[in-house]
């Protein structure tokens, strides 16, 4: 006669190839329907989010990264995903009924901002109507990467950009004139001996500001532990990535005095992604030095 531990494993044996749950298949069709049901939903509000992508007075050409970068975050969670219990909430219905309501408002307004932002209130509605909280606090993560995908609002945009370019600009003066030449700067003009450098919108910093924000993102998921230092890592990108354009403008205005067309065409452009390249290995730097810092400091006390 068999005993109660053998019928238990010969048991567990059995249910090793059975086809999952009636719940579990329940809940992926009842995603899969609101997913695409939110798609057609927000059809033209995501049509319009992909064109801003490719507008080059946006400076949102990460946005179409954004979207694989966090799915990998997800997928890369899919085993601890699949031990949370479902605990489907009302407030999903909720969150979906605001979500449409912001769109529809966001529509009617041509505010474009509240329209793209209503589709990730509805998003999340979705998780929270078939999984529950639980499901969207291990997603958070991933979710808030989305936000990188909608440009910011208009008005905040257009102050940032305006305040980047005037500091940018001082920072260009001072650091040439440290280096010995003569700069004379109005507003955001520079001018130096036999040419004027202007530091246009896309010049300001905004452009590699989004670009390295982004990258901080996805460089503090998967190789910085601890939400402090994440967050330190993270603020910090905002001074780096002005000191890393600051450098593009001091390259540019020492460049143009030896050959005026290095400040312009594919030269120019060659300076932007070098200053973005040089402010990522700056957040790469920073974290580093930090967790060297912290690990002197803790075997000092150990």
């Amino acid at each position: 006669m068999e005993t109660r531990a053998e019928f238990e494993r010969a048991g567990a044996a059995a249910g090793a190839g059975t086809p999952p749950e009636p719940s579990l298949l329940s809940a992926r069709v009842q995603i899969l329907v609101l997913g695409v049901l939110l798609l057609v939903a927000f059809w033209p509000i995501l049509l319009s989010m992909y064109g801003s992508w490719f507008d080059e007075r946006a400076y949102m050409e990460h946005g179409i990264l954004v979207i694989p970068a966090a799915a990998y975050m997800a997928w890369t969670k899919k085993d601890k995903l699949q031990t949370i219990p479902r605990q489907p909430s009302a407030w999903g219905m909720f969150l979906l009924f605001w979500g449409a309501l912001q769109a529809v408002l966001g529509l009617a307004a041509q505010w474009v901002w509240v329209g793209r932002m209503a589709f990730l209130v509805s998003l999340v509605g979705c998780i929270v109507a078939v999984f529950g909280w639980r499901m969207v606090r291990e997603l958070i993560y991933p979710l808030c990467t989305l936000l990188l995908m909608v440009a910011p609002p208009t008005f905040l945009f257009s102050r940032l950009t305006l305040s980047l370019q005037l500091l940018a600009s001082r920072l260009g003066e001072s650091s040439l004139e440290a280096l010995g030449y003569s700069v004379l700067r109005e507003g955001n003009i520079l001018e130096l001996v036999g040419i004027k450098l202007s530091v246009e919108e896309a010049c300001s910093g905004i452009r590699s500001l989004m670009a390295i924000i982004f990258m901080c993102v996805l460089y503090n998921y998967f190789f910085v532990r601890g939400w402090p230092m994440k967050a330190l890592i993270l603020v910090m990108a905002i001074p780096i990535a002005i000191l890393g354009n600051a450098v593009r403008i001091i390259a540019t205005g020492i460049a143009s005095q030896y050959n005026p067309a290095l400040v312009q065409g594919a030269a120019h452009e060659a300076f932007g992604y070098v200053s973005v390249f040089i402010a990522a290995l700056g957040c790469v730097a920073l974290h580093l030095m930090m967790t060297s810092i912290l690990r002197a400091w803790r075997s000092h006390h150990d």
